[in-house]
């Protein structure tokens, strides 16, 4: 009866303890915003100051640009952006067919691996196939191994192979995301 008595006080204690601390950690956390709300600053920049008629002179790149500079930058932001699209599709058909190649020959391994588990659930219901030809079956199941082994080389081959173009297309600085 005692040691409950003092198990009982000891768990009081503790949770006791653990509410205390929560409460401070939540004066903490209060604490914390209010003074993130009160240092917030607003930052002045150069168009502030001219849209506030400022007496500061512009830019001389920007008032001396001609209108046909204008034009012509746009023309060339319009074909990088075209180049870019036309890269950004060019790296997305790579991955996407590389993608459905991993794909079938993902299919291709399971569909190997659950055949060759029907084959190996027959030959071990009849204990009589063991017995009458142990030969066969080994060299079932060791054709079956290299030709799984096969598959997963090919599997491992489509994965570095997609890795590689994702990792060209990040350093040419395309995405390759489907939109």
């Amino acid at each position: 009866m005692i040691k409950r008595i003092v198990y009982l006080v000891a768990i009081v204690a503790v949770l006791t303890a653990g509410c205390a601390v929560a409460q401070d950690l939540a004066a903490v956390a209060r604490d914390q915003r209010q003074q993130k709300k009160g240092t917030t600053a607003k930052v002045i920049t150069n168009d502030d100051l001219q849209s506030n008629g400022s007496t500061a002179a512009p830019r001389p790149s920007l008032a001396a640009a001609p209108a046909d500079a204008d034009k012509d930058k746009a023309g060339k932001d319009k074909t990088a952006v075209e180049a870019d699209a036309a890269k950004r599709k060019e790296y997305q058909e790579k991955v996407a067919e590389i993608k459905k190649e991993l794909d079938q020959l993902q299919r291709e391994y399971t569909v190997s691996e659950r055949e060759y588990k029907l084959r190996a659930a027959v030959y071990y219901a009849d204990a009589g196939n063991s017995l009458r030809d142990p030969k066969l079956w080994a060299e079932e199941e060791r054709k079956y191994k290299a030709e799984m082994a096969d598959k997963q080389k090919a599997i491992d081959d489509a994965k570095q192979r997609l890795a590689d173009v994702q990792e060209q297309a990040r350093k040419d600085g395309v995405s390759t995301a489907a939109e």
